[in-house]
């Protein structure tokens, strides 16, 4: 049988050893009550543009919209039924000025050349013409493509394209003279074009000029349209 004292040392250290645990349990439970809790942070919000917008160089928080529609500026006397001369938050072309003095000097003089061989050769007082039509020169902004999209056009106070269109003033309405045309047949006033490159400003992207086809209204033709 062992003796009393060695049985009081298991005691003694036996209540130690429970004293140890559960202080250290404490004290984990205390660092966990004072730790900061981590929030977690979202991700920062990235703004990106329209995909039917581009970013000019240098300004990332600039965007022009570019659509399909026509969106004419403020000034609708000035405009054609193909181009408009007015355009809102039309870009700056500081950033080009380089290249479109190098590469694209061909398409900025002030001679303008007829669109239309009626347009080359004098009238006689005596002619008469079976569709109205209105000739200008403009310096447009946007344009009608040869794929009927519209486009911008690089025109500004230093870069200018002038272009000379004739457009009908009745658009597909009777000619002049109508009914001293056979029965049979139904004049009406076309629009023509040609297809003319201007410089322009590519519809996405960064800003940028590139060569583009557009259409040039160029004369109003009566034609006769067979009635069924």
């Amino acid at each position: 049988m062992p003796p009393m004292w060695f049985k009081m040392i298991k005691v003694l250290v036996l209540l130690f050893a429970l004293f140890t645990t559960g202080t250290n349990a404490q004290a984990q439970v205390q660092q966990q009550q004072q730790q900061p809790q981590q929030q977690s942070t979202p991700a920062p919000h990235i703004r990106r543009p329209p995909s039917d917008t581009f970013v000019f160089p240098g300004s990332e928080k600039r965007y022009l919209n570019v659509s399909n529609s026509s969106q004419c500026g403020d000034e609708p006397n000035q405009e054609s039924k193909s181009f408009c001369t007015q355009v809102d938050n039309y870009p700056d072309l500081s950033a080009l000025k380089q290249k479109l003095a190098g590469k694209f000097a061909r398409f900025f003089n002030d001679e303008l050349q007829p669109q239309d061989v009626s347009a080359r050769v004098g009238t006689a007082d005596d002619e008469v013409f079976l569709c109205r039509t209105n000739r200008r020169i403009l310096y447009p902004k946007k344009g009608l493509k040869a794929d009927n999209s519209w486009q911008l056009i690089v025109n500004d106070e230093e870069f200018k394209q002038g272009i000379q269109i004739e457009e009908c003033e009745e658009k597909d309405l009777p000619c002049g003279y109508a009914e001293n045309f056979p029965q049979r047949y139904k004049p009406v006033c076309r629009q023509h074009f040609v297809m003319r490159n201007l410089a322009s400003i590519p519809n996405s992207g960064q800003l940028d000029v590139v060569q583009d086809v557009f259409k040039i209204p160029s004369c109003c033709k009566c034609v006769l349209v067979k009635n069924l």
